[in-house]
C-alpha cells in the first residue's frame, strides 16, 4: 500500500495538484474503501481492471467490468461512490474469512477489520 502513494509524493514535489481522497479511500483506487461483512468488515484497494474483473466475478456480478460506469479504472474512480454502494450491498453476503480467502487466491488485495460500530457494526 506504502507504493500507492508513491504518485500523490511525486505530485506534491513536483508541485502539481495532489488528488483529494474521496469518501475515505485513495484518490487513486476504486473500491477503495472498508466494507462491511456477514460478520466483520474488510478493507479493499482495487488498482487495476484484472483485480477488478476478478472481484466482480466473486461478488456474483461479472457484468460490473464491462459495464460503462465500472468498465476502466477511470470510471470506477469516478464513479466510486455508486460503486461502493453496489458492492456494500454484496460484501454483507458473505463472512469475512470468506472474502480474504477468495480475494486472495485471485489477487485483489483486502484485509480484514475488527467490527466496530463505525463500520455499522459492534
Amino acid at each position: 500500500m506504502l507504493a500507492a502513494l508513491t504518485r500523490t509524493a511525486l505530485q506534491s514535489a513536483a508541485g502539481t495538484a495532489v488528488s483529494r481522497p474521496k469518501a475515505g479511500g485513495h484518490p487513486s483506487f476504486a473500491p477503495c474503501h472498508i466494507f462491511p461483512t456477514a460478520d466483520g468488515a474488510l478493507f479493499l484497494a482495487v488498482s487495476n481492471d484484472y483485480q477488478f474483473a476478478e472481484l466482480s466475478a466473486l461478488a456474483g456480478q461479472p457484468q460490473w467490468s464491462s459495464e460503462p460506469r465500472f468498465a476502466s479504472h477511470s470510471a470506477r474512480c469516478q464513479h466510486h461512490l455508486e460503486l461502493t454502494e453496489v458492492l456494500r450491498r454484496c460484501t454483507v453476503e458473505h463472512r469475512t474469512e470468506e472474502w480474504l480467502a477468495a480475494l486472495h487466491w485471485v489477487g485483489v488485495p483486502c484485509a480484514a477489520l475488527a467490527p466496530s460500530p463505525a463500520h455499522g457494526l459492534g
